[in-house]
């Protein structure tokens, strides 16, 4: 009755509060509110959480009667997916009796063979940024920003996502701050069941827009790495008076570092400087191809920079504790050597783009992901077109959700490595971008 270190006891189960179900064909996601952490788990495992959730609480005993069932109460027990819940009632449903009377098991959503609906969907609500961030990919948007939608329009396209399973809402831009309705869409957004995070370049908030962080899960703040570290007194004073604000609001922070040349060569004092300044989690963004080309490659990191940076990793973990790192989908070459077990439970599944991820521009137009901002590369737009005829029948969704079978693929490097199930490169890099991105990358960034 143990797995990894988790002992069963008798007693009665329950659903956490803060999690969320969706069935999909191979069983459902498990959507943990709290960390935003997705789990997938078989039809069987699904069905007996979906039981859980009805009845409310069921006894342990007929549950742990067979060791398989055993082994994943003990996984979702260690993963605060259920907890114990006290005996109030002398009468607790059991598992058996609670199938009998709620009559068939759920059905398996047949339809298809990839997800009912994204996890996660980037909504950029405005183009328009009064920063001028060297690294920022959205000016190469500006020219299909001629529409913003407005408040109410927004609303439905909230209302579709919520009623169509979705689990999480990205706010970013542009700066999503020049919103003057900004509160009212992340309310409304929060209010629908989504969980919301916003995406920010500035680093003082009017305050206007603090009564906004209670409705957020996260902030994530785009860190100007030669700002922070030319100037460090100045931005680390706005950081720290942020990162204060956004607790205060029970809301997270987290920082996001673009990859580039200087931020691995600086990323010591870049980490340090913003511990100093409570950020207490760091995720670390692929330097993907901006509107300067010419900078881009000069600040795109080498092979050996990018190993020296995968080695500091791996050692950060132990010198930074108190520091959660994290990679976008686009830098899982960085564990391009573990196991694809190991990768799919650490939540590194590759490029996600069209299958758990869409990106949705200012004026509605869904893309694959938020790199793709372009008529050429639009799925639909969600004020003209359903949710079921973007998602269920685009081609062009349905191309970069299967890129891994196109001949394209395999027949290049990353389709020939063997970490390609959970790496396979990112499209937006890939030699053929801008034709479909189905292809390999050029060359492995770290070989």
């Amino acid at each position: 009755m143990r797995c990894a270190s988790y002992m069963l006891k008798d007693g009665a189960v329950k659903l956490t509060e803060h999690v969320k179900l969706r069935e999909e064909y191979f069983g459902g996601i498990v959507f943990n509110k709290c960390t935003g952490d997705t789990l997938e788990v078989d039809r069987e495992t699904f069905e007996m959480l979906a039981m859980l959730q009805k009845a409310g609480a069921n006894d342990m005993r007929p549950l742990s009667r067979r060791k398989q069932t055993r082994d994943i109460l003990s996984v979702l027990l260690e993963l605060n997916i259920i907890e114990y819940s006290p005996l109030e009632k002398p009468d607790i449903p059991q598992y058996q009796e609670t199938q009998k009377e709620n009559g068939a098991p759920l059905e398996m959503n047949r339809r298809c063979n990839y997800l009912s609906a994204p996890e996660t969907v980037h909504l950029a609500v405005t183009y328009r940024c009064s920063e001028s961030c060297p690294d920022c990919y959205v000016r190469k948007h500006a020219l299909f920003a001629d529409y913003e939608l407005e408040t109410p329009e927004i609303f439905r396209i909230i209302d579709i996502l919520a009623d169509n399973g979705v689990f999480q809402l990205a706010v970013g831009g542009g700066e999503p701050f020049m919103r003057t309705d900004l509160t009212d869409i992340i309310g409304h957004a929060s209010q629908n069941g989504l969980v919301v995070h916003v995406t920010t370049g500035q680093y003082i908030l009017k305050p206007q827009y603090l009564n906004a962080l209670r409705h957020i899960k996260s902030l994530h703040v785009g860190i100007r790495s030669e700002e922070l570290a030319h100037d460090s007194a100045n931005a680390s004073a706005k950081l720290r008076m942020l990162a204060d604000c956004v607790r205060n609001a029970g809301a997270g922070i987290g920082a996001n570092l673009i990859m580039t040349r200087f931020t691995l060569q600086n990323i010591d004092m870049l980490t340090e400087l913003l511990m100093s300044c409570g950020f207490k989690r760091l995720i670390f963004l692929r330097y993907k191809p901006i509107a300067d080309q010419e900078r881009w490659n000069a600040e795109n990191p080498g092979a050996d920079e990018l190993k020296s940076f995968k080695n500091w990793l791996i050692k950060a973990k132990s010198a930074y504790p108190q520091i959660m790192f994290r990679i976008d989908c686009a830098s899982s070459f960085l564990i391009r050597d573990a196991d694809l077990p190991t990768a799919l439970y650490a939540g590194v599944k590759g490029c996600s783009a069209g299958d758990r991820i869409i990106s949705i521009a200012p004026d509605g137009s869904v893309y694959p992901c938020s790199q793709f901002a372009g008529r050429d590369c639009s799925a639909g737009n969600l004020t003209r077109d359903t949710f079921k005829a973007i998602w269920h029948e685009s081609e062009l969704l349905k191309k970069y959700r299967n890129f891994r079978q196109d001949a394209a693929f395999k027949n290049g490097l990353c389709g020939r490595c063997g970490a390609n199930q959970f790496c396979g490169g990112c499209r937006a890099i890939a030699k053929d971008a801008y034709a479909l991105g189905i292809g390999s990358e050029a060359f492995c960034p770290i070989e």
